[in-house]
């Protein structure tokens, strides 16, 4: 993957994107914390999978970078090639701290996942989310992102708590 062409982007909004490093495991977890919509079971799985990569094995599962300005991490995203596909990838957690949500933070970090994903041949962006009121503000900003909401399952969390699939094509067509 070519890091120089997704600092030159990120650098344009006075921030860094790079590969995550165990150093950056706390700002993750206070992150996760202080947005007030995930649940401790959520934080605790995203924390596991921080927890648990490792740079030889990125290509094989998740890739996770963070978003630095200011001298600290102010977001964080985890993807991955989605198996069985040819050209498919899954957000699994992006995450802003909410002192830098509405800077352009997430937009900047959505930018580079997508330049990434391309770079690797991806030609679609996956995910799901909760149908919770807790997430509105989420499924606005996967909307504003240009993902359309492509299935529903209901009750799929729990009951009352609808599972959301969103979708992007990031292909040139």
């Amino acid at each position: 993957m070519d890091l120089g062409a997704i600092h030159q982007t990120a650098d344009r909004v006075g921030m860094i994107f790079r590969e995550f490093a165990p150093d950056d495991r706390s700002a993750i977890d206070e992150m996760l914390r202080a947005c007030g919509v995930f649940t401790d079971e959520e934080i605790r799985v995203a924390l596991e999978i921080v927890d648990a990569w490792s740079p030889f094995e990125q290509d094989e599962d998740y890739a996770i970078f963070v978003l630095e300005g200011d001298g600290r991490v102010q977001g964080y995203v985890c993807f991955s090639k989605t198996p069985l596909t040819t050209s498919t990838w899954h957000l699994y957690w992006i995450c802003v701290h909410p002192e830098y949500q509405g800077t352009g933070a997430g937009r900047a970090l959505m930018h580079q996942v997508e330049a990434v994903i391309r770079s690797r041949g991806g030609e679609r962006l996956a995910l799901e989310t909760s149908g919770q009121p807790r997430f509105d503000r989420t499924r606005r900003f996967y909307r504003s992102a240009g993902f359309r909401e492509v299935g529903r399952i209901k009750d799929f969390y729990k009951t009352g708590d609808d599972c959301l699939t969103f979708c992007k094509e990031l292909d040139e067509r």
